[in-house]
């Protein structure tokens, strides 16, 4: 584990690089993000002069033509595909040897993104890893919300040597569940610790002690009040599960809590989707209003705005029209390469990103040093990732983030849950440090070459 920026990418095409010199391997497959396989993957190749000599390919396209790239295997040192075609991938390896050369290696990149155990690519890769010689997991956050994020990774990666195949024993044997019914369990006394200490020996950690320092990192919260109308309704979702909708509209009904709390986040954010779940009632113009205040108070340098939903968007694309450049946009030629290069370039005033869509992989810290959330995220992962976008090696000025926030809201409660299982994945790290988890030596390399250009050069 390393956090994000801290070179998982090169340390991985170091170590594979040596691994292929030496004959230990023949090939190795990358599994990764979409985006990240796209580019981050061959960005890197490209970046480091150590790395020139190793080929690739990266499987786009549709069946067909993956199927046909795939096979071309054996022309190549590394062949990458982004995890959206990860079940098409081991439905089609069902096809080819065990003692193929696609076997020898497996990564997987952000490989916290298959901790769900009912999930059906994590299942899928789960079955069929015990056909690789070796499987490598790469992430900066392995247990983002609890102790049960270990075990997929863990399955995976240990190909079931470690706790086994089945997730439901295993979570029976070391948690126990807070409701009747079974949806949340918290970890028994003292079995966190024994959990931590049957996955330290399969985990190689970098503290951020070990890594070159960075520009420095301010978040400011900035509070908002709801205005009346608004407050009104929100506390009436919040207490009845449904709301009077303040221009005497029709009553807004949640089927559930977890829908009603979705529906706070909305009225947080100023609005609320009407039924159909197509089209945006306005409620109030606070954050509107914020975000007005900010931009036109802004020094002019690049900004990476940051929504939560397509409303939040659509708020920004009114009040900065064509200043305003959103990750996934076809208006620079369709591809996200282009957005980003020319956000790194400078060329890209306003640049909007979805945290569940960027928040993995892309390297912007080029591009700008200033970050504004127009809310808060329930997702400590992708806080974490987000912010690691600017703030991480390459990155040249201090790293300043504002973060809109409604005061007696939901919005709090996100920052609540950010913080406490940050604390936890952080507390997760300082365990595995203390049980000598220590880097490997093509991690080390590129820790110096980051911090002083020594032994690996760029290209």
């Amino acid at each position: 584990m390393v956090r994000m920026g801290g070179g998982k990418t090169a340390a991985a095409l170091t170590a594979i690089a040596e691994l292929l010199r030496d004959g230990a391997i023949r090939h190795a497959l990358i599994v990764a993000p979409k985006r990240v396989a796209e580019h981050v993957w061959p960005d890197e190749l490209a970046a480091w002069a150590h790395l020139a000599g190793l080929s690739y390919k990266v499987l786009t396209g549709g069946p067909v033509q993956r199927g046909i790239d795939l096979r071309g295997y054996t022309a190549r040192d590394l062949t990458v595909i982004g995890i959206d075609n990860l079940q098409w991938l081991v439905d089609i390896l069902k096809l080819y040897g065990d003692g193929v050369p696609l076997f020898d290696l497996l990564v997987i990149d952000e490989i916290s993104k298959l901790r769900d155990p009912t999930g059906k690519r994590a299942k899928a890769i789960a079955k069929a890893a015990p056909r690789w010689r070796m499987v490598w997991g790469l992430t900066g956050t392995l247990r983002p919300n609890s102790a049960q994020d270990l075990f997929m990774p863990a399955w995976v990666v240990t190909r079931g040597k470690l706790w086994g195949s089945s997730f439901y024993k295993w979570q029976r044997q070391h948690f126990y569940p807070l409701d009747r019914y079974g949806y949340r369990w918290e970890v028994l006394p003292t079995h966190e610790d024994l959990l931590n200490a049957d996955i330290a020996p399969w985990c190689v950690t970098l503290q951020d002690s070990e890594m070159p320092q960075l520009p420095g990192l301010t978040v400011i919260f900035d509070k908002i009040e709801l205005p009346p109308a608004a407050r009104r309704a929100y506390n009436q979702m919040e207490a009845r599960l449904f709301a009077d909708l303040p221009d005497g509209g029709d009553r807004i009904l949640a089927a559930s809590a977890a829908v009603a709390t979705g529906k706070l986040a909305q009225i947080a954010n100023g609005f609320l989707y009407e039924e159909s779940g197509t089209a945006a009632m306005r409620l109030h113009e606070a954050k509107r209003e914020w975000l007005a205040e900010l931009i036109d108070s802004h020094d002019g340098t690049p900004l990476l705005l940051v929504y939560e939903f397509i409303a939040d968007l659509q708020t920004m694309q009114e009040l900065l029209g064509d200043k305003l450049t959103c990750l996934g946009d076809t208006q620079l030629g369709g591809l996200d390469t282009n957005i980003v290069d020319a956000w790194n370039a400078r060329k890209i005033p306003f640049l909007a990103m979805h945290p569940a869509s960027g928040g993995h992989g892309l390297n912007l810290q080029a591009g700008g040093s200033t970050m504004a959330w127009i809310a808060p995220t329930w997702s400590p992962e992708l806080w974490e990732q987000t912010l690691a976008r600017l703030h991480r090696p390459g990155q040249r000025d201090p790293v300043m983030v504002r973060v809109c926030t409604a005061t007696a809201t939901v919005d709090e409660l996100k920052l609540d849950r950010v913080h406490r299982k940050m604390s936890a994945q952080a507390a997760f790290e300082r365990y595995l440090a203390s049980r000598g988890a220590t880097p490997p030596a093509a991690l080390t390399k590129v820790r110096a070459a980051r911090s002083g250009f020594g032994a690996l050069t760029r290209g």
